[in-house]
């Protein structure tokens, strides 16, 4: 009886450690650590069955508050290239952006401001939900994507 004690133990131990750890991890992020993992390149893809509307997007989100951004979007046999610069900062768990320039103003105004709450954010996936109330995934991609 003794020499089983000894090894379950250790594997109860084994097996808890993973629960804690992901315990310990899913303490809320602050603002200021959300702002560090979300400097560098975000991919984003969406298709509206509605509309048939297909869009692939890229921002890049710079120390400092700056980001730029680059979108194709593709109705039928149009393709509406658009790109965007903007200021951004997280405030509560919220990415607050701010265009700043627009290659297309009449698509997306100059000075408007988006709020998205942040759901998760790691490494490699930020999700958050916009001001239509969908979820969305952003995944990072190396900067030499284009």
């Amino acid at each position: 009886m003794k020499t089983i004690v000894a090894p379950l133990i250790v594997a109860l131990l084994v097996l808890a450690s993973p629960s804690m750890v992901a315990a310990q991890k899913s303490k809320k992020a602050t603002d200021q650590e959300l702002s560090e993992l979300l400097i560098g390149k975000w991919q984003v893809q969406f298709e509206d069955p509605k509309t048939k509307r297909k869009s692939i997007g890229w921002t890049v989100y710079a120390k400092g508050g700056l980001a730029a951004s680059r979108s194709i979007t593709k109705v039928g046999d149009k393709e509406v290239n658009l790109v965007l610069q903007a200021k951004w900062k997280i405030e509560k768990g919220v990415l607050i952006t701010t265009i700043t320039k627009s290659s297309d103003p009449k698509l997306v105004k100059e000075a408007s401001v988006t709020k998205d709450r942040i759901v998760s954010m790691s490494t490699k996936q930020f999700r958050y939900i916009d001001r239509d109330g969908k979820t969305i995934t952003e995944i990072r991609v190396p900067d030499d994507k284009p």
